[in-house]
């Protein structure tokens, strides 16, 4: 289903008009928190990660295929066999960071940028020219992203004066912006990065986008490229059986479309799950297996948050 499906449906349940302010200041003080503890912390865990992460990629020297996860794609893997890789071909660097207040907006931001090896003569112009339209995408989308933030804001600001409210109920509220990126996994080839934006306000929202690349190739990989042609089957089979499994060992695990059993439930406006596609949002992880990743609203209730199965490769043979 599409996720503005899902989260209409859990947005049409009325709050009493007289819980409506504390409803809205507890929602808004628990999600600048979760915010700030989501990404606080984990960046600066990851600024020594990302160093020593660095520093192993630099020493594999000569890669002819991927060792774990990704060639259990038989096609893949072939194909990747027949491209001589000497040392990593690009890293990621932080090209932007900002941490500190600007105005009403408390900012935390790390932005990063692809840089390929210059010393690498299989790069060539073509490799330059497809990380370099990445990362003019990224800027995009990270600009962007600030500039809607702050705009919502402030409309959300002068409307609250507009109504008649005061100084004194604003309490100083600011928004909490976050711009963070990790890369899941690197080797040889392969890059997989993702990024992400989230602003918490009076509602906490993100956004993750994944990019899976191919830097010898200067390719996008799609799920087909890694998984291979029966790659709907494969992340089908699994995510069902994930799904079953998380509803049946947690109660507190939800999902559109299926009871407390784990069993399908014929919910005709809210389908939830059915499958994967082309645009399905994906990435790899340091063990080199695929990660599928769904949006809140998009097959479960929003306090779910976004949901990620992992296809190991057990399920490759299934």
């Amino acid at each position: 289903m599409r996720v503005e499906d899902g989260k209409k449906v859990y947005d049409s349940i009325e709050i009493p008009k007289e819980l409506s302010d504390v409803v809205d200041r507890a929602i808004a003080s628990k999600n600048k928190e979760e915010v700030k503890r989501a990404y606080g912390r984990r960046r600066n865990r990851k600024m020594a990660g990302r160093m020593i992460r660095y520093t192993a990629a630099a020493a594999a020297a000569v890669l002819v295929c991927f060792t774990v996860g990704l060639n259990t794609s038989e096609a893949f893997a072939k194909e990747m066999s027949q491209v001589p890789v000497i040392g990593p071909l690009a890293r990621v660097l932080t090209v932007r960071s900002y941490h500190g207040a600007d105005g009403d907006y408390e900012i935390d931001m790390e932005v990063p940028e692809i840089e390929m090896d210059a010393g690498n003569a299989g790069i060539g112009q073509a490799g330059a020219d497809f990380t370099g339209d990445i990362n003019v995408e990224i800027q995009k989308i990270v600009d962007d992203y600030m500039e809607q933030a702050k705009t919502e804001f402030q409309e959300y600001k002068d409307a609250f004066f507009a109504t008649g409210g005061t100084e004194e109920e604003w309490g100083g509220r600011t928004m909490d912006i976050v711009v963070d990126y990790e890369v899941k996994y690197q080797e040889g080839n392969f890059l997989s990065l993702q990024l992400v934006t989230a602003k918490g306000w009076v509602s906490a929202q993100e956004e993750r986008y994944f990019y899976n690349l191919d830097l010898a190739r200067h390719k996008n990989l799609t799920l087909q490229d890694v998984l291979g042609e029966d790659y709907v089957r494969i992340c089908n089979g699994s995510i069902l059986a994930q799904i079953r499994q998380r509803i049946t060992e947690d109660e507190n695990q939800s999902f559109f479309g299926f009871g407390p059993d784990g069993e399908a439930v014929a919910e005709p406006d809210i389908p939830g799950f059915t499958s994967v596609s082309a645009d399905t949002k994906f990435y790899v992880n340091g063990q080199g297996n695929v990660v599928i990743v769904f949006e809140k609203y998009e097959i479960a209730p929003g306090y779910m948050g976004f949901l990620e199965f992992e296809i190991a490769p057990a399920d490759l043979g299934n």
